[in-house]
């Protein structure tokens, strides 16, 4: 995957330059630097009730970066629930649990620690429309959906 893409990034303060590392770790998936190629999603993660925000727009250039697009044909919700059950952080209450969670690990946990962007559908909500789902990740994805499921 070659070429540019606009992103966003919503938050409390400006951010020139977007930072690994920087982020909350009990986000989904962890200290990403979380990104949406839709600017009104962007400028609602970035405010609250009590503050006004940015929505911090970059140019990514996607030449030499790898990508694990859980939104591909290969992959499926158990794909992006493993990588929950890999990232956050959450107390295991009993031994059926803690097989779970290495069963989901074991079986559904695609290879992305080597990725440099993964790009995700975490939720979909509900005063969104069918046409696209709500990406929340390092890069973010809007998926149109077109005749012959091309994007």
């Amino acid at each position: 995957m070659g070429g540019k893409l606009t992103i966003y990034h919503g938050s409390q303060k400006l951010i020139q330059q977007p930072v690994y590392g920087a982020g909350n770790v009990r986000n989904d998936y962890g200290l990403g630097f979380y990104c949406t190629e839709n600017v009104d999603l962007a400028k609602e993660w970035a405010c609250t009730e009590e503050n006004s925000g940015y929505a911090n727009c970059y140019q990514l250039d996607l030449g030499g970066l790898t990508i694990l697009d859980l939104s591909d044909h290969r992959y499926h919700i158990l794909n992006w629930l493993s990588l929950l059950l890999q990232n956050r952080v959450f107390k295991i209450s009993n031994d059926l649990a803690a097989e779970g969670k290495e069963y989901m690990l074991d079986t559904f946990l695609p290879e992305y620690e080597d990725k440099d962007i993964t790009v995700s559908y975490t939720h979909l909500r509900a005063h969104e429309t069918d046409s696209y789902l709500v990406c929340r990740l390092l890069l973010e994805k809007k998926k149109k959906t077109s005749p012959g499921g091309k994007q």
